[in-house]
């Protein structure tokens, strides 16, 4: 088993409070809206911490049919805007990593902007680290969501007022 961890910081142009909305609060309404393609739908299951969140991929992901990510709620501070999620199926779990966790702090840096510090933390299955292309693949993939979610709130400014 080999652990790793690998961070990201990106900016915004968005309130922290108003990506936290989108992003946290309700991706399981906003990810197959905006990304029809990736996500043919998702939902959650129960409220706040414990909370399980199950997204369902669409064939253009090209991914196994039927394939999934449930990702189980492990931290939810809108106080600091910090959120925490560990995968508990689906996705490289069980396949090349037998843990992941996911954490985003959204630090407020002006009244409609923030940086979002990303931080992914994995333990593999046997003695091989993540490769650059698992790697880039998760990271581009939660900034990309990201991305929509901010581009979605600017065309939408009055969405979370």
């Amino acid at each position: 088993m080999v652990s790793g961890s690998c961070t990201d910081e990106v900016a915004f142009n968005v309130s922290a409070a108003k990506l936290w909305k989108g992003a946290v609060v309700e991706p399981h309404i906003l990810y197959p809206k905006l990304l029809p393609d990736f996500f043919s739908k998702a939902e959650r299951i129960g409220e706040g911490v414990g909370a399980i969140t199950v997204f369902y991929f669409a064939p253009a992901a090209n991914l196994p049919p039927g394939s999934l990510n449930k990702n189980k709620i492990e931290v939810l501070d809108e106080a600091t805007f910090t959120f925490k999620n560990s995968a508990v199926e689906g996705g490289l779990l069980g396949v090349l990593v037998s843990s992941l966790t996911y954490e985003s702090v959204f630090v407020p840096t002006g009244a409609d902007s923030c940086v979002a510090k990303i931080k992914f933390e994995y333990e593999t299955i046997g003695d091989k680290d993540l490769g650059e292309e698992e790697l880039k693949a998760t990271r581009d993939g939660s900034i990309g969501v990201l991305k929509a979610v901010e581009g979605y709130l600017l065309a939408n400014p009055d969405v979370y007022a």
